[in-house]
C-alpha cells in the first residue's frame, strides 16, 4: 500500500489511451498493455468521456496515433451515463476507466524487495550495481530539479453503480475535472491541480480545504446531479509537479531519476517501471521518451 502521505494512496485512478499529443498516446497505449500484462483484472474497462475545448485535440491526436474514439452527442452520452450531465458533443473511447490503484500496489510490491523506514540522504552512499531514485514528492530534495509540490482533494460520492464510465471535463482553459468509479467507496470527483498552493512533503497532515470541497460541490450539483449532494468522505494527497507537467526519466550523473508525477503518473506505472530498467541496463528508451529528459529544463 502507498503511504498517505505520498502521492500513490486510495482505491482508483484513471487510465486511458486519449492524450492531447499522438507521443504521449502511444506511450499511454503501451501502459495499457503493461497492466493487462500484470493483472487485467486491475483495470476495470469503464470507457472514457471527456469534454471540454481540449477534447478534440485529443481526439486528433487519438487519430494520429491510430486509436479509435467516438464522437457522442449529449443524450447518448446521458444514456450510458445517467448519473451524469453533458451540454456538448462527447468524446468517447473504450479502452479506459479504473485502475483499482491499491491492489495495484499490493501487486507490485509482491515482486519487490521492499525495505520500509530505511532513510537515505544520498543514493550515492548506496552500494549498488545501478541507482534508480523515484522519491516522490521528495525528489526534489535529493535533486536540483525544479520541482513544486502541491497538495491535492478529492471527494467520493453515493449513487453511481461501479460501471459506469471515467469522466473528464478539460474546461475551457482552466483546471480540468475528473471523475472515476471507486469500487466499495464512491464515485470519485476532483478538480486536477485545484490547489495550486506549494506544501512541505514532511508535514505529518494532509488536510482538507473546505473552500475546495464547496466548490466541488457546486460541481457536482452540476455535473453530476444524481449523486448524493455530500460526499460519503474526502481525502488529499500530493501532486509533484515539473513546469510543463511532463514527467522525468533521465540519468544524472550515472543515476536513474524517475519523478514529476504532475498528477497523471499512476497510469504509466509498469510501463514506467519498464522504462526506468532499461534505463538503467543501457537500452534505448522510445522516441517519445525524449520528452522526459532533464536537459528540456536547461534549455528553459
Amino acid at each position: 500500500m502507498g503511504t498517505r502521505l505520498g502521492s500513490s494512496p486510495g482505491a482508483s485512478r484513471i487510465y486511458r489511451t486519449s492524450y492531447g499529443d499522438a507521443g504521449m498516446v502511444r506511450l499511454a497505449r503501451r501502459a495499457v498493455e503493461e497492466w493487462r500484462k500484470l493483472d487485467r483484472s486491475l483495470l476495470l474497462e469503464n470507457g472514457l468521456f471527456e469534454t471540454g475545448l481540449a477534447a478534440a485535440r485529443c481526439a486528433d491526436a487519438l487519430q494520429e496515433a491510430g486509436e479509435p474514439f467516438v464522437w457522442l452527442e449529449p443524450g447518448e452520452a446521458q444514456r450510458r451515463f445517467p448519473e451524469a450531465r453533458f451540454r456538448s458533443p462527447v468524446l468517447w473511447t473504450r479502452e479506459a476507466g479504473c485502475v483499482r490503484a491499491d491492489l495495484a500496489l499490493r501487486t507490485l510490491a509482491g515482486m519487490v524487495d521492499v525495505r520500509e523506514q530505511s532513510r537515505i540522504d544520498d543514493p550515492a552512499e548506496l552500494e549498488a550495481d545501478v541507482v534508480c531514485v523515484c522519491a516522490g514528492p521528495w525528489l526534489g530534495r535529493l535533486t536540483e530539479l525544479p520541482l513544486r509540490v502541491q497538495i491535492e482533494q478529492v471527494g467520493y460520492f453515493a449513487g453511481a453503480p461501479d460501471d459506469r464510465p471515467s469522466v473528464i471535463d478539460h474546461g475551457d482553459g482552466g483546471h480540468a475535472w475528473y471523475g472515476v468509479v471507486t469500487p466499495g467507496v464512491g464515485y470519485k470527483v476532483a478538480q486536477d491541480a485545484g490547489r495550486d498552493e506549494q506544501f512541505d512533503p514532511d508535514r505529518d497532515d494532509r488536510p482538507v480545504d473546505a473552500a475546495v470541497t464547496a466548490r466541488l460541490l457546486d460541481h457536482v450539483s452540476t455535473a453530476f446531479p444524481g449523486l448524493a449532494a455530500e460526499p460519503a468522505r474526502a481525502d488529499a494527497c500530493l501532486y509533484t509537479m515539473t513546469p510543463d507537467r511532463d514527467f522525468i526519466l533521465d540519468r544524472m550523473d550515472g543515476i536513474v531519476v524517475l519523478g514529476g508525477d504532475s498528477g497523471h503518473a499512476f497510469k504509466f506505472g509498469p510501463l514506467l517501471g519498464r522504462l526506468a530498467a532499461d534505463l538503467a541496463q543501457g537500452r534505448e528508451l522510445p522516441a517519445e521518451c525524449a520528452r522526459f529528459a532533464t536537459a528540456r529544463f536547461a534549455r528553459a
